[in-house]
């Protein structure tokens, strides 16, 4: 290894000043392009690929988007129950084991709370109000107790949500 070191140096100083600069200028530009092939390219064609990803993933949101809002047409409106709203919303809840209390919700439709109440019945009264009885669920908050328990406050319409 020395023996290879004092070779170089014998070589370098029998170069002149001129020879000396021109390759070290030589030796700078040979480092720029290396690394400018092995950093510098491959980083802009990272972020490249990664501009074509992302633009692929908004076209693909927006095909989703758009044969999701074509799968559920929107229902025509409901007629409003016979025997009225809140009958029905107490008889459906007796009949699914819970006790519901009617109250009027901050947006004007009848409202709902439960207290205490399992998710399984919930949602299992729940959701025939919507299918079944045509109801429109505007408003749902849940809060989970200590308990494993739910208490719910909710509001419901017969047709449209009211602003």
């Amino acid at each position: 290894m020395n023996r290879l070191i004092g070779q170089a140096e014998a070589w370098w100083g029998g170069r002149t000043l001129r020879e000396r600069r021109m390759l070290l200028v030589m030796a700078g530009l040979l480092t720029s392009f290396f690394v400018w092939m092995a950093l510098v390219q491959p980083v802009l064609g990272w972020r490249a690929a990664a501009a074509d990803r992302a633009e692929a993933a908004a076209a693909t949101l927006a095909e989703v988007r758009a044969a999701a809002a074509s799968i559920a047409p929107p229902r025509p409106p409901a007629s409003p129950p016979p025997e009225g709203l809140e009958p029905l919303i107490r008889r459906t809840a007796e009949a699914a084991g819970l006790e519901v209390v009617t109250v009027m919700s901050p947006s004007g439709q009848l409202g709902f709370q439960l207290s205490s109440v399992s998710s399984g019945p919930l949602f299992g009264w729940l959701g025939p109000l919507e299918t079944d009885h045509r109801l429109t669920i505007c408003s749902l908050g849940v809060t989970e107790n200590a308990d494993a328990t739910l208490n719910v406050e909710g509001g419901l319409a017969s047709g449209a949500c009211g602003a």
